[in-house]
């Protein structure tokens, strides 16, 4: 019971985090719903006795504990009449309907505001996240946290709203009766009790199952990014068969897991409504047999209990639907808890551009208990041309990490102009770079946009916009397209040859104001013209910008002003190539492979 209420108040506490005294606010509603209905229903007593009776009048003892409402209307001047019962009764239920409005219309602004909010903050915490930290996640759990376990998160804010609802017109409903009835509500209360315990066990499977389903979403998830991104290769070798049916298993569970559930919804729904009336029934007789109780106060009483009874269903149907995702919200609240504690610390504050140099003082970076970059020290002037070379796992990738500010240095020191990248303002740093990998970044939209980055349109940013491309040797082929700047390049740029989607990443950098500009690995991937073609481009580049290229052709770092090469995450010698070339046996059989 201890656990319970503990994750219920957590539950509620995640909820009003997002949305504050709404939340509370929402409940004040359904109690005055609540509240002008069940007066209203009162009404109904009086006015039927009187019909029943062929009297204009009535008195405050026929309503037990409700004869407050009489004695109210006498006090003020009201005759307790057959007309002014109807007119007050027509009062409550007008009103009952102005606040039904209220609570319905407020009930929707306030799910606005939290899904707003937490798509937003979700977006935020992942965007603040360290890169160190993110690249060691589960790419699945984050696309599938991120999406489709936020509709999920939806329905279960619902059904918990709706669960406490629910509960505040039932806890109306059940004090009415009890002004009523006492004993007849006392009686109906403890069978609905010990009813209830016959439920438990359904619950806590549904739970359990919940939990079950978004592990299976994160899986799913995982294996669609993974058949996506690899699908030529499982097409090519006929593996996507066999992947397939791994995916169809998975479904499968997660179907079984979801058919349970209905099973599960299905025996609760068949089965509250015969209990409770059986319930009923047995405290009727009861009290009419062994405690001569008033029938007409047993009828109102009844008629509370009525009324309680649709809310005791949607209690326990909104209580079922909310265990159903109740496992999404745990995850939700594990991830964003995993991403606010990675978040990525910006200690530095000074900002300025690139003037001298970047420095590496001493530096030693692991992944665990693997040592991947060994004692780095390294002098990189502004404005030159410097290139990592060396057999892959090197470290080649991970120094230039350390240099973007991507990674932090376990010892030493990466500094900027003589300052610790520490005390730097690292976005500010970081906007001043620019970053082309081996699989260019291409959005699916227009030219326009992937260069500028959706910058507004503007006479500035379009002569940018074209200088840029002019830079990136791709002015031409843009121009000459039908819609030219407007025209939408397609998912990672599937309308464009490699080549292209590589001089456009070109482009997208140059558009920026930048400093640095690092090439990982930016033509391993092309034909030898178009390598060709693009290094032109990168050499037309030098002495304009700090350019740091990671290289396996090497015949694309000829030209580099300095020659940076590791071995086993050590720097074994530094140099331009032709000096490399006649001192390094390493570098000199790299060339000779390569049959430079």
């Amino acid at each position: 019971m201890k656990k319970a209420f503990t994750s219920f108040t957590d539950d509620f506490a995640y909820f009003y985090s997002y949305i504050g005294y709404r939340l509370p606010f929402t409940f004040v509603l359904s109690f005055a719903v609540g509240i002008l209905d069940g007066l209203g229903l009162a009404m109904f007593l009086p006015m039927l006795e009187m019909l029943d009776n062929g009297q204009t009048v009535s008195n405050a003892e026929s309503m037990g504990n409700l004869g407050f409402i009489i004695t109210s209307m006498e006090s003020i001047g009201v005759p307790f009449t057959l007309q002014s019962v109807l007119g007050v009764l027509s009062f409550f239920f007008v009103f009952k309907g102005l606040a039904k409005f209220f609570e319905s219309y407020f009930k929707v602004k306030v799910q606005q505001i939290f899904v707003r909010k937490l798509r937003t903050e979700n977006v935020n915490y992942l965007a603040n996240y360290d890169y160190q930290k993110f690249i060691s996640m589960d790419v699945g759990r984050i696309q599938n946290t991120m999406s489709g376990e936020i509709e999920r998160i939806i329905s279960a804010y619902k059904s918990f709203v709706g669960t406490l609802q629910a509960s505040v017109v039932l806890f109306v409903y059940i004090a009415l009766a009890y002004l009523a009835n006492a004993e007849f509500a006392l009686l109906v209360t403890f069978g609905g009790v010990v009813s209830n315990f016959a439920f438990r066990t359904i619950y806590n499977r549904t739970k359990q199952l919940s939990r079950e389903l978004t592990k299976g979403g994160h899986l799913y998830q995982l294996l669609m990014i993974q058949m996506i991104h690899s699908f030529k290769y499982l097409k090519a070798t006929s593996l996507v068969d066999v992947f397939t049916r791994k995916v169809e298993n998975l479904t499968n569970e997660i179907e079984e897991s979801k058919r349970k559930v209905g099973l599960y919804d299905a025996i609760l729904s068949s089965v509250r409504e015969p209990i409770v009336v059986l319930i009923v029934v047995v405290v009727i007789l009861i009290e009419v047999t062994y405690l001569n109780q008033n029938l007409g106060l047993i009828i109102l009483s009844l008629l509370f209990f009525y009324r309680a009874l649709t809310f005791v269903m949607k209690l326990q149907t909104e209580w079922n639907a909310f265990l159903k995702v109740s496992g999404s919200l745990e995850n939700m609240r594990d991830f964003q808890q995993e991403l606010i504690e990675g978040e990525e610390k910006l200690l530095g504050k000074e900002v300025h551009s690139l003037k001298d140099g970047i420095v590496l003082e001493n530096v030693d970076f692991s992944f665990g208990q693997t040592l991947v970059l060994n004692n780095i020290s390294l002098d990189i002037p502004k404005n030159k041309t410097v290139a990592f070379v060396g057999e892959s796992g090197s470290g080649k990738t991970t120094l230039v990490n350390l240099i973007a500010g991507l990674l932090q240095p376990v010892t030493g020191y990466v500094k900027i102009d003589g300052i610790d990248l520490n005390r730097v303002d690292i976005k500010e740093y970081r906007a001043r770079i620019g970053y082309i990998t081996q699989e260019p970044v291409i959005f699916n939209d227009t030219v326009f946009n992937n260069v500028t980055f959706w910058s507004d349109k503007s006479s500035e940013s379009q002569e940018r916009f074209w200088k840029s491309l002019d830079k990136a040797s791709i002015y031409s082929f843009v121009n000459d397209l039908k819609y030219g700047e407007d025209s939408i390049l397609g998912s990672n740029g599937v309308n464009l040859s490699g080549g292209q989607r590589q001089r456009l990443s070109i482009a997208r950098e140059m558009y920026k104001d930048i400093d640095v500009l690092i090439m990982d690995e930016a033509t391993s991937a092309l034909d030898s013209q178009t390598e060709k073609e693009i290094q032109n481009n990168i050499d037309s580049l030098r002495g304009q910008y700090t350019i740091l290229m990671v290289a396996h052709r090497l015949s694309t770092i000829r030209n580099a002003d300095l020659v940076v090469l590791l071995d086993k995450g050590s720097i074994i010698d530094i140099g331009s190539y032709d000096m490399l070339l006649k001192r390094s046996k390493l570098f000199k059989k790299m060339v000779d492979l390569q049959e430079l």
